[in-house]
């Protein structure tokens, strides 16, 4: 009676059922779940203590009378979450929402630290944790399959058991290619087992800290990685393998070619001058061709060096436009040069730009109407140097932009198809060689008629990372 008025005057949101005997609480505990128990010592026909034997999981808060304060103790001892002692003037009363929301609040922690404890238990990978002073206090069944310790032979002992030598000591083998992966992990470590067997793994840590932030533990996470280095032994024992067999096939084909290379007559002796117009054209675009699939060969293989200096990128852009000048003026075409007023420079080797500048504007004259105007263009701007030749020719479609850099993609049915059209490795070239330099190369057609081709370069300076090839 007196905890129903409690409830109606405190207004508090219980759903409660009252029952007046061991017998009858044993009945609804069986057939019903109760978040709280709240029970007499005494009820007629047992007592608290048997109401305590049939419920494990529930707290149970116990109500004796003054005087009984060793009853108390007792089922406090026997597994009662709290007890309330009665008084005359029934104060306890006001104890009881107090005491049900901390029994609440206790049997929720009780539940997330079951959970917990529950996944760390079931979990593959080894869990451990230290106090401050590196004494390992917890481990879980996988720890324990994994390292061959049983629970009570690890607890207590120094984490640095678990290593060959000091942790992380560079004198010692107890890291090899240490790296960071997601979520905090690092691969690299070798820990050895209680056996002194040896494995390579990879550790996560985190710090405990508590409610005042100060740190009370560390956790480590180890996994047993052995299966994965040797799977990535054997993956890169495979692409090695490849690599070579790729480098070799590479080198026998630069040295076919060579071959090739040396029977061809050059322009300016008296054998060539003797050649028809036509069949010494041929010839020379063998070469060229020849030629330009070399210095891929030599650019995919890793065998092209670059040789960097600080320039001034105009003065290369005028070398080029002034080699190409007799060429252009014998159809008629017009060169303009647009630069800009500041003096850029960049980090690049110099025939090699160059070879890649007359390639583009070599590509701009040929395909070039008579009378036909090309610019080359150079603009600065904070992290780089564009360059672009700006031609009035018809626009170029992108499907005619990915064989013009890419004509290692077509097939052999589209080459026959195209075979009336010279084949030319001058523009893929190009793109390797502006990339290379750490570039970038593209092609803008224009609104209605025209297009550009546009390649970057980073200032010099300003270059994350040094270029493929680097002598």
């Amino acid at each position: 009676m007196a905890f129903e008025r409690l409830v109606e005057s405190e207004h508090l949101l219980y759903d409660y059922t009252i029952a007046n005997s061991v017998s009858q609480a044993q009945e609804i505990l069986n057939s019903e779940q109760f978040d709280i128990v709240i029970s007499d010592y005494s009820l007629g026909d047992g007592t608290a203590f048997d109401i305590l034997e049939t419920v494990k999981k529930t707290p149970v808060i116990v109500v004796t009378g003054t005087g009984n304060e060793e009853i108390a103790v007792n089922a406090w001892k026997a597994g009662a979450y709290d007890y309330l002692t009665k008084d005359i003037e029934r104060s306890y009363l006001k104890a009881v929402p107090i005491a049900v929301e901390n029994a609440l609040r206790h049997k929720q922690a009780e539940e997330r630290l079951r959970l917990l404890s529950g996944a760390i238990m079931s979990t593959d990978d080894s869990v451990f944790i230290t106090d401050m002073d590196d004494k390992i206090i917890f481990v879980n069944n996988a720890f324990c399959k994994t390292y061959g310790y049983k629970k009570d032979d690890i607890l207590g002992k120094d984490s640095s058991i678990l290593w060959i030598g000091k942790q992380q000591s560079a004198k010692t083998r107890s890291v090899f290619r240490t790296q960071t992966v997601g979520g905090g992990w690092q691969i690299g470590f070798y820990h050895k087992r209680k056996d002194g067997s040896i494995f390579p793994a990879s550790l996560s840590r985190s710090i405990i800290k508590d409610s005042n932030g100060d740190k009370v533990a560390v956790v480590g996470t180890a996994r047993d990685i052995t299966e994965r280095i040797l799977v990535e032994n054997e993956l890169a024992k495979a692409n090695l393998k490849l690599k070579q067999e790729i480098q070799k096939k590479c080198q026998l084909g630069m040295m076919v070619l060579r071959a090739i290379q040396k029977q061809l007559p050059v322009q300016d002796t008296v054998f060539a001058q003797a050649q028809e117009e036509e069949t010494q054209d041929h010839i020379s675009k063998a070469g060229n061709v020849i030629s330009d699939f070399l210095d891929i060969l030599e650019i995919d293989t890793e065998q092209m060096k670059l040789e960097l200096n600080e320039l001034n990128i105009c003065l290369i852009v005028s070398e080029a436009i002034a080699a190409l000048s007799p060429l252009a003026a014998q159809k008629g075409i017009e060169l303009t040069i647009s630069m800009p007023d500041s003096e850029p420079t960049v980090m690049v080797d110099h025939d090699r730009i160059k070879q890649a500048l007359t390639n583009l504007i070599t590509y701009s004259i040929d395909t070039a109407n008579t009378n036909e105007h090309i610019v080359i263009q150079v603009r600065d701007t904070d992290s780089e140097i564009s360059i672009e030749v700006k031609g009035d020719s018809a626009s170029i479609s992108d499907a005619t932009e990915d064989k013009l850099f890419d004509c290692f993609e077509w097939t052999k049915e589209q080459y026959l198809q195209h075979k009336e059209q010279q084949l030319s490795l001058t523009m893929p070239l190009t793109k390797k060689l502006v990339q290379m330099h750490g570039g970038q190369i593209w092609i803008a057609n224009g609104q209605t008629r025209g297009y550009r081709f546009c390649f970057s370069l980073p200032k010099a300076g300003v270059r994350d990372s040094t270029p493929v090839g680097t002598a």
